[in-house]
């Protein structure tokens, strides 16, 4: 049985609980008061296991759970006079602890103090001015947001069990009346449109689905009946854990399968987004960890290849990349680092390329001159005399009109060469990708876009 202690517990907006001037009490003042150690030793055995299980057994799912769940944390219950309310907090730099109030209140009065003017309880709903708010803005966050609209966030509830429901009896978890989270699953509707003038009878449509965290200290907040000290069971508290892990899953893969059936790109499209991210940051450095990137992802040159090789020879000549696309249509492409500038100031092109043009024309002409022998060394069946070629090379902001104009005039020379910056690259891949995907990098963080089209009226 714990010892009993007797001081002041001080509720900050935004920030867990605190406890001053714990003093403990002595024995026959103890003695003489009421407890409820009981609902203490079991919810702590019941986050206790929770943990254990989601650092264990259920590692895989650590990840989703509710952070009083996967993080051991502090745990408040006060006992009112006509029900419970159990407050989880974060613990801080502290050993987690348990602390079980008596109090002589309706538990409508404690809940609306301990969840910060979130929870109602036996009132009619009305607008709380006092609850957290969340406001929406719209724009673009590098440039200004305007405010849209704001939400107060409460919930409206009853501390009295329905006629109508027959409580789990025991080993069966206590059955909490209430209970939320301090986060908010929030799903926006909306439509991307096509430009005006446009013959498109297809919207492209989505939902938003964003999970905000509210301004509050707690993590979770619940709410109980007064029950018999039989439903608070140590003992039983592995089994309540692992039963409400499951049933975690099993709601998030409910929800993930609502939206994929909407939506089944949302993981391909964030990966693609985290991917192009990591390759715009490579473009600072040197050629081959851009090059060793590219290896790795040749999607991102070309998206619609069926295959692709690295450093294929040519000859005494060596290829960065070889890309296939259907139909037997190949692209030899030659890499340049980004930061190699293309033109001198004087406008004269640099002689890194000068070497990238003229290995697009060495390997063109070792092609031409036994087109077969190419085919047996190399393994390309079907490649053409004059197949598609690119060079990379620099970063857009070294060039200006002029230069782009000579870039133009450059590639004039070799039928279907293309001469494209990193920049443009980065570019042009995005472009690609949201034509197959839809929009990249749209979504912030704890939110997930989820597109599908819709027949316009």
């Amino acid at each position: 049985m714990a010892n009993m202690r007797r001081g002041q517990v001080l509720i900050h907006p935004g920030r867990p609980l605190e406890f001053l001037h714990e003093q403990d009490v002595d024995a026959n003042e103890e003695r003489s008061q009421p407890r409820a150690d009981v609902i203490g030793a079991a919810l702590k055995a019941y986050r206790d296991a929770a943990s254990e299980l989601l650092k264990g057994k259920y590692a895989a799912l650590e990840a989703v759970a509710p952070t009083q769940l996967r993080d051991r944390g502090n745990i408040f219950v006060a006992k009112c006079r006509d029900g419970i309310l159990v407050r989880y907090d974060k613990s801080g730099d502290y050993v987690p602890k348990v602390r079980v109030a008596e109090m002589d209140s309706p538990v409508a009065e404690i809940a609306l103090q301990f969840s910060e003017q979130v929870l109602y309880l036996d009132v009619d709903p009305f607008y709380p001015e006092k609850a957290p708010k969340i406001n929406l803005e719209v724009g673009n966050p590098d440039v200004r947001l305007e405010p849209l609209i704001t939400f107060a966030v409460a919930v409206f509830g009853s501390s009295k069990v329905s006629t109508n429901i027959e409580l789990a009896k025991p080993p069966a978890r206590p059955h909490p009346l209430l209970s939320m989270q301090s986060e908010v699953d929030m799903e926006l509707g909306g439509a991307i449109l096509p430009n005006e003038g446009s013959s498109g009878k297809m919207e492209d449509r989505f939902i938003a689905h964003t999970r905000i965290p509210l301004p509050v200290g707690w993590r979770a907040v619940e709410v109980y009946p007064l029950l018999g000290n039989e439903y608070w069971n140590p003992m039983s508290a592995p089994i309540w854990a692992e039963l409400d892990i499951l049933a975690m899953a099993a709601q998030r893969n409910l929800r993930e399968s609502r939206y994929n059936a909407l939506d089944s790109r949302t993981a391909v499209r964030e990966q693609y987004s985290r991917l192009l991210d990591e390759f715009r940051s490579l473009l600072d450095g040197p050629e081959e960890p851009v090059h060793q990137f590219l290896k790795r992802h040749p999607e991102l040159i070309a998206p619609t290849a069926d295959a692709s090789w690295s450093k294929l020879k040519f000859g005494d000549r060596t290829s960065d990349f070889v890309f296939r696309e259907p139909v037997n249509d190949y692209e030899l492409v030659e890499l340049e680092a980004p930061i190699r500038e293309l033109f001198r100031k004087d406008g004269q092109q640099r002689e890194e390329l000068t070497h990238a043009f003229n290995q697009i024309v060495d390997w063109i002409s070792y092609i031409e001159d036994d087109r077969q022998r190419v085919e047996r060394e190399t393994g390309l069946t079907g490649i053409s005399t004059n197949p598609r070629s690119l060079i990379v090379i620099g970063r857009s902001a070294s060039i200006g009109p002029e230069d782009r104009r000579k870039l133009v005039a450059l590639q004039n020379q070799i039928p279907k060469l293309r001469i494209m910056t990193y920049d443009d690259l980065l570019a042009s891949a995005r472009t690609t990708l949201e034509r197959i995907l839809g929009p990249l990098g749209v979504a912030g963080p704890n939110s997930r876009i989820y597109f599908f089209q819709a027949q316009r009226q």
